[in-house]
């Protein structure tokens, strides 16, 4: 996952959403409207910041702030427990901490005493990344027990899986975290790396293209062949070679792609194809979009 540092940050209109997107984005987070897939691909979002979670898809890392009021924080803590949302709850935690200029922790809570050396290698894991922030294993009965432990102005920072009581009751643990921590908290949920948000421009060339101009000014073993804006094969650079000063069109393979949405895992399959080359990224509608350039390694 990327560091939040370095992510592209969005938001949609909703209580608190626009606060944090300044804390987490500055001046380059982005507001965006109607349908969320579609701008979140376009504006190539790696963090959107949301009312609640949009139930329609994961395409990005969501957080939804809670009651935030950044002008009371004066701690942040991430509850962390190893779960898939953990690393985004600690990078959020500590980069919302480093912009206010306050104290970042790290919490992981066990239920007795048994369970303590097991939250305690979290904090350890999670830790090498976030170095800065302090770390601390909590034993604890509940969720209750560890809102009490909060210091006054405390901003808390947690994963989806262990929020969602947080919007289930109006009298129980939701209520009284928000009385509790006066500076609010937010709620993180992750997703999956998709091509979207780490390819490149498109690299093509025309099919009407000479193939020898062809292999002179690209290098590339394997190339996308592009026609008004859309992928209509590959070319391969065995073939140009046999080709001479022949279209492109004359030695071209049937297209490959990478569809924008989908995930770096799946986008993986291709790498045998193309090797360290860029795979051809294309919408659902066939249009040529960018360009992905998986590691090797």
């Amino acid at each position: 996952m990327s560091s939040v540092e370095s992510m592209n940050v969005t938001w949609t209109r909703g209580k608190g959403c626009s606060e944090l997107a300044r804390v987490l984005g500055g001046d380059d987070a982005t507001r965006i409207q109607g349908d969320l897939a579609e701008a979140c691909i376009a504006e190539r979002t790696d963090l959107l910041i949301s009312k609640k979670f949009p139930s329609s898809f994961d395409l990005v890392n969501v957080v939804v702030p809670v009651g935030f009021e950044p002008d009371q924080v004066t701690k942040v803590v991430a509850a962390v427990a190893g779960g898939p949302h953990s690393e985004l709850s600690a990078a959020t935690a500590s980069r919302i901490a480093t912009a206010l200029g306050v104290e970042a922790e790290m919490v992981s809570a066990a239920s007795n005493e048994e369970e303590s050396e097991a939250a305690g290698e979290v904090l350890e894991r999670l830790g090498l990344s976030h170095p800065s922030m302090s770390r601390r294993v909590v034993v604890v009965g509940g969720m209750e027990e560890l809102v009490d432990d909060l210091d006054e102005g405390t901003l808390l920072v947690l994963g989806a899986g262990g929020g969602s009581w947080l919007s289930r009751s109006r009298t129980g643990p939701g209520a009284k975290l928000r009385r509790t921590a006066q500076a609010g908290a937010i709620i993180a949920r992750s997703a999956p790396d998709r091509v979207f948000r780490f390819m490149d421009d498109p690299v093509y060339v025309a099919p009407l293209r000479q193939a020898d101009d062809t292999l002179r000014f690209h290098p590339e073993a394997t190339l996308a062949v592009a026609d008004e804006g859309r992928l209509i094969g590959l070319v391969r650079r065995a073939g140009l070679k046999s080709a001479g000063s022949d279209p492109v069109a004359s030695v071209m393979e049937d297209a490959l792609s990478a569809k924008v949405d989908e995930t770096l895992e799946e986008a993986s399959v291709l790498r045998p194809e193309f090797g360290v080359d860029p795979i051809p990224v294309t919408d659902h509608e066939e249009h040529l979009v960018g360009a992905l350039s998986l590691n090797q390694g």
